[in-house]
């Protein structure tokens, strides 16, 4: 089946309003005639245009940089950037970071326009016709949704603009839900629950992304918020009621993937799980820049011992963005690790030696001989405090070249080597060096739904439905029979050896009184615990109202953080192409001006 994999923009969207680099450009460009797009080959080349610009959320460091770094869970590595990892003063509107996100959301929403306006006008398949409206206004809707959360007020721009215009001002937040709902309630009646092809948004995919639309309007909790979104009494219901056509298969059959290793396992990226991936392909000439999130949770490990271990496909080129802060380990797992297999899972804990060497100096203190295979580094999520914890700990790991336990590499000063995210790495690429990655960014999956349903439930006071939900996601999570458990589960976790390789699913379940205190940290931490480094922590933690809270309890790193830090500046490119000019409180968000 013809896939968005192969399918070639035949269209550049080089107009001020039709999707140019720059959106909000006063300069016109006379030669491009907007009449190619009344046909049906000019449509399908927006709408395709459109998907690609989605594309660049990680074609490059975008997404990452505004939705992963500077939270409770990230922290900048030692080639990370600093102003959004630190919140420091250079966050500005003169952001290039902040301007580039801010022009690539504009570059797909004026695609979307296209599609919108001139389907009605085409001759072609009245079906189809539906489709790509629907397409359209769920993609537009996507970017309209990442720009509210992080810039709150935004013009709200539904028209193709095919002259110079500079007065643009900025939407009500909760003009801009209301836009939003509407939209992919129209996308959801019009999509079919098959898209045209791999990689098209579907019915399941409407569903979920309103039902997400929802949950961060009702996540409001102070009186301020919930006037600035507009909450409704009736949202929760809302993310119930889509939600739950996922859950309840009124909209495609999706489960979940019995093995969370198995869900990141790039040989197996279409599965039960994925209700909507960005697709990506392993012909570079086909791939733009491809997907590189694969670099950016690599630590430097070729750097510590270069004798036995040296860049490799497998363990990526390391970039090192962004490092898991301490809280990962000791406090977001810190409850679960000893039978949350997600733990395990979720991080390459050994790096392998591809090179043989002798008279290895360890860092036990022993000298030994490496042959390829050998342990060449070996992370340990236990921090010891005590002279006898360490001595154990260095005589169980007395065999591997470089043993590093937790408070051995968290201080800043070590802030190039951690534990590697696995959940990016790309295998596939040609060369060590290659940023060119074909995985595809799943960007929904169905334990997200569980976990909107489980959070929507909580909030209604119904923590008997959302525990229910939890241990479904939290049964997969759990070690099964036959699995081996780390060394650390019987020798400092307080497990049995003879129960190393035990069923846990018992273990992992919650109950509703669990659950019940603190439910929206709770649901927080589980979210983290499912979905870390998916691109979607520090929204999570703005519409909870918990971005400040968290950053300054659980990133070290973050300190600087100021309640003002809920929004991002507004582009000055942008302040400056405006004519009439508002007074700056109006044009810029508090705190940047």
């Amino acid at each position: 089946m013809k896939t968005l994999r192969n399918i070639i923009v035949l269209i550049a969207m080089v107009t001020a309003g039709g999707g140019c680099k720059k959106f909000l450009e006063e300069n016109p460009v006379p030669n491009v005639s907007y009449g190619v797009y009344n046909t049906e080959k000019g449509v399908e080349g927006a709408l395709a245009a459109a998907y690609s610009s989605v594309r660049l959320g990680v074609s490059s460091e975008r997404a990452l940089t505004l939705s992963d770094a500077g939270t409770d869970l990230f922290t900048v590595g030692s080639d990370g950037n600093n102003e959004f990892n630190q919140y420091l003063a250079t966050l500005s509107p003169l952001s290039s970071k902040t301007t580039d996100y801010w022009d690539y959301h504009y570059k797909g929403i004026s695609e979307c326009n296209i599609a919108l306006q001139y389907v009605p006008k085409v001759s072609m398949n009245a079906a189809r016709k539906l489709e790509v409206e629907g397409e359209a206004k769920f993609i537009r809707s996507y970017f309209y949704f990442d720009l509210v959360q992080h810039f709150g007020k935004v013009p709200l721009v539904l028209e193709v603009i095919d002259e110079a215009k500079t007065d643009f001002k900025r939407a009500e937040v909760k003009d801009i839900y209301n836009q939003l709902i509407g939209d992919l309630t129209s996308a959801y009646n019009l999509l079919p629950q098959t898209g045209k092809a791999q990689g098209r948004v579907n019915k399941a995919a409407a569903a979920h992304l309103l039902s997400k639309v929802y949950l961060a309007r009702a996540s409001a909790t102070s009186a301020e918020q919930r006037g600035i979104r507009g909450t409704q009494p009736s949202d929760l219901d809302s993310v119930i009621a889509y939600a739950g056509t996922i859950a309840s298969q009124k909209v495609g059959a999706y489960s979940l993937v019995p093995d969370f290793a198995a869900l990141f396992d790039i040989n197996k990226q279409v599965n039960s799980e994925v209700i909507f991936a960005v697709q990506f392909t392993n012909t570079l000439s086909n791939n733009g820049s491809g997907n590189q999130q694969h670099l950016y949770h690599v630590p430097q490990y070729d750097a510590v011992n270069t004798k036995i271990l040296v860049r490799s496909i497998p363990y990526g080129r390391p970039y090192r963005r962004v490092r898991p802060t301490p809280y990962v380990y000791n406090g977001l797992f810190g409850t679960t690790r000893k039978y949350d297999s997600r733990f395990t899972k979720s991080f390459i804990w050994g790096y392998i030696a591809n090179q043989a060497a002798n008279n290895i100096k360890t860092s036990a203190g022993n000298t030994i001989n490496v042959k390829v295979g050998d342990t060449a580094i070996y992370f340990s999520p236990v921090q010891y405090n005590n002279a006898t914890d360490s001595a154990k700990l260095m005589q169980e790991n007395s065999r591997f070249a470089v043993y590093m336990p937790l408070n051995s590499y968290l201080p800043f000063s070590k802030n190039y080597i951690f534990p590697g995210l696995s959940k990016w790495l790309d295998s596939q690429r040609p060369t060590t060096n290659e940023t060119n990655g074909g995985r595809d960014w799943v960007m929904y999956r169905y334990a997200e739904t569980l976990l909107i349903l489980a959070e929507a439930y909580g909030r209604k006071g119904d923590f008997n439905t959302a525990a229910n939900y939890i241990n479904m996601i939290r049964t997969r999570a759990a070690y099964k029979q036959g699995e081996m458990k780390t060394v650390q589960y019987w020798t400092f976790e307080g497990g049995d050896y003879a129960d190393r390789t035990k069923d846990n699913t018992a273990e992992m379940q919650v109950t509703a009184g669990q659950i019940s205190q603190n439910f929206v940290d709770f649901i927080l931490e589980e979210r983290g615990r499912e979905m870390l480094g998916e691109l979607n922590r520090w929204e999570d933690l703005d519409r909870c109202e918990k971005l400040v809270e968290r950053v300054k309890l659980y990133n070290p790193d973050a300190q600087n953080i100021r309640d003002y830090h809920v929004l991002r500046p507004i582009p000055q490119t942008h302040i400056d192409r405006l004519n009439p000019k508002l007074p700056v409180s109006e044009e810029q968000n508090p705190g940047y001006y």
